[in-house]
């Protein structure tokens, strides 16, 4: 059965990258190999791919090659996954930018990434190797941005959403510049001023806030304690969590609805779990070296898309059981792995034939099998 994915996604991609027919077969061993054993080692995803005849050294040797020789542009991954998912009928994206780092022996591995909200998931598109640890600089961000921008022209832009590394007043500055609006977090010292009131921080303005309460600064405010680096004028919010601490916000527009905007922003940390420990593994891969590493994560990134797209694919046809807390017994990516892997396993050719064309097409039919 894994070949008969392997040739569903060989059909698809070739509408969509331009690789040669033996590239983009090693391309649709990977993806279809990652989804089967859930690792990005290579000497682990070699025994799964469908080939009797070929020893596993071979297959191993055909998978290293394709990430020293091919050359992906991000963009096509990107292009790929937006008709996978049928992401452009939607309007406008939602935005999440945010960063997941480790360390393999001696090498730090930092990547900044930027993804689109989608059916309640959150899905990578643009991604890029930072050649430092630590926080990301502003230049990599807007790099991010400006691609998303040539590779979707004519796409609508919601909210970008941000966590308190993303707090800096020139990249709000750039962001209003280049019309895209945000929802960033801000840290409780950081100090806020307008025409009406002396620079102070968000912990003082908000002191009398009891748990649970929330409020909304009125009028528009800057960020900083002059006017030299200050950032443009935003809108505030500020919510006293269970815990005492402070969840503040700042947004350009409709400050009521920046809450509810920014809880999409915990889905990208669920994407990082999804490529990580609870899906594909990452930090197994022993590829350190930033264009075959960027190279892998699209791999994943469309791996991960196909097992989103599945989970609700199986939830449409059977719902998961809601445990008592109100949060479901499995994730949908988590659904959707498990059900890859039983289609797999299916001695029924032709079902898997059809369902694996469905779900590489822009709409989800939940009725094959029933």
């Amino acid at each position: 059965m894994q070949g008969i994915l392997s040739k569903a996604l060989s059909s698809y991609t070739e509408e969509h990258v331009c690789l040669s027919p033996t590239r983009r077969e090693t391309l649709t061993w990977l993806v279809a190999t990652m989804l089967a054993a859930g690792t990005t080692s290579l000497w682990r995803l070699a025994p799964h791919v469908g080939t009797p005849r070929a020893e596993i050294a071979f297959v191993y040797r055909r998978l290293a090659r394709f990430f020293q020789h091919v050359n992906f542009d991000g963009a096509a991954f990107a292009r790929l996954i937006v008709a996978v998912l049928g992401l452009d009928k939607i309007e406008p994206w939602d935005l999440v930018l945010d960063r997941t780092n480790w360390k393999l022996g001696k090498t730090h591995i930092n990547i900044l990434m930027l993804g689109v909200m989608w059916r309640g998931a959150c899905v990578p598109l643009f991604w890029a190797l930072l050649p430092k640890t630590g926080n990301s600089r502003m230049d990599a961000r807007i790099r991010l941005l400006k691609k998303l921008g040539r590779t979707f022209p004519e796409q609508k832009l919601g909210s970008l959403l941000g966590d308190r590394e993303f707090i800096c007043g020139a990249w709000m500055e750039w962001l209003k510049n280049a019309s895209v609006s945000f929802v960033l977090r801000l840290r409780g010292d950081m100090c806020v001023f307008n025409e009406g009131h002396a620079p102070r921080s968000l912990a003082h303005v908000a002191q009398n806030l009891r748990i649970g309460e929330k409020m909304i600064l009125k009028g528009f405010w800057r960020l900083g304690q002059n006017e030299d680096d200050a950032s443009p004028p935003v809108r505030i919010i500020i919510l006293r969590l269970e815990s005492g601490e402070l969840l503040s916000l700042a947004t350009d527009k409709k400050p009521k609805t920046a809450l509810a905007r920014y809880r999409k922003r915990w889905k990208i940390e669920t994407l990082f779990a999804a490529l990580k420990t609870r899906g594909f593994d990452l930090e197994a891969t022993h590829i350190t070296l930033p264009k075959k590493l960027a190279l892998l994560v699209g791999i994943l990134a469309l791996a991960a898309a196909i097992a989103y797209k599945t989970g609700l694919w199986a939830e449409k046809r059977k719902a998961t059981p809601t445990k008592k807390h109100g949060r479901l017994a499995k994730s949908i990516f988590r659904r959707g792995l498990e059900t890859l892997k039983k289609l797999l396993a299916t001695p029924n050719i032709d079902l898997a034939k059809n369902i694996f064309a469905d779900l590489l097409s822009p709409k989800i039919r939940p009725n094959y099998g029933k």
